[in-house]
């Protein structure tokens, strides 16, 4: 007998931009209330989201044609880049050691279930990391 399988719900097709999944993604019972992010979500809309859930912003400043940014907004977005860089990594990892970014697969949910799978043996290996004190290398 075949079960369907719920499709995981932060996969999304391709067409959808990440910053319209921003509100499903913010978690009001997750224990940080702080949202980092890049300056596709620095529109006020974003902000307004973040301040009606209590969640403190600390999304990169952007800045436009004939206005650039303040040396202070510069200095602000390099201590946040400093903290973010420790979430791409993660990203970096996969892309060079585990085979890239790139998903082939046909259907949400196969999707889901292959990035579920890459998820995980990221996080085997970075246990394997943590307590060898070793590289490892996917």
């Amino acid at each position: 007998m075949l079960r369907a399988v719920p499709i995981p719900e932060r996969v999304q097709p391709a067409n959808i931009h990440d910053s319209q999944m921003l509100p499903r993604l913010l978690d009001p019972e997750n224990e940080h209330d702080y949202v980092w992010a890049d300056s596709a979500y620095s529109d006020e809309c974003f902000e307004d989201l973040l301040s009606l859930g209590r969640f403190e912003s600390l999304i990169h400043e952007k800045g436009a044609r004939n206005h650039p940014l303040s040396d202070a907004a510069k200095d602000l977005n390099r201590v946040k880049s400093a903290i973010r860089a420790c979430v791409e990594h993660v990203f970096g990892c996969m892309t060079m050691s585990m085979g890239g970014m790139l998903t082939r697969k046909i259907g949400l949910a196969r999707n889901g279930a292959w990035w579920g799978l890459k998820n995980l043996a990221y996080n085997f290996l970075r246990y394997l990391q943590c307590i060898s004190h070793a590289p490892v290398v996917a």
